[in-house]
């Protein structure tokens, strides 16, 4: 028998979308230098579904998970990368790590590490 990993993100998303919050993510845009010519694309703002979690004192050793780094499990629904700014609570955090699950073909969620 097969693993259906899309049951699994469908799931996933529904569980997600009944138990989180939808977070204002903006991704900043970027610079290019082409023949001398500057060339901007404007900052990305969009909403991403999300659960908060904390991170137990076991797992901050003070490099990799910093005290109050927070956990947010987002659903696959939007792209989340390196350096997205996530407004948790009035407080902007950036994205340290998006670690996307995907033990397939098919991506299910993410479990994005946050620093403030």
């Amino acid at each position: 028998m097969s693993i259906n990993y899309e049951r699994m993100q469908a799931t996933a998303t529904r569980m997600i979308k009944q138990n989180g919050v939808s977070y204002n993510v903006t991704r900043k845009g970027t610079v290019t230098v082409i023949g001398g010519v500057e060339h901007k694309t404007k900052d990305l703002h969009f909403k991403a579904t999300g659960v908060k979690t904390e991170y137990k004192p076991g797992e901050i050793d003070g490099t990799v998970i910093e005290s109050g780094d927070v956990q947010i499990v987002f659903t696959a629904e939007q792209l989340i990368k390196t350096g997205d700014l996530v407004d948790v609570d009035g407080v902007t955090h950036r994205v340290v790590k998006p670690n996307p699950s995907k033990p397939g073909s098919v991506l299910l969620c993410y479990k994005a590490q946050l620093r403030a």
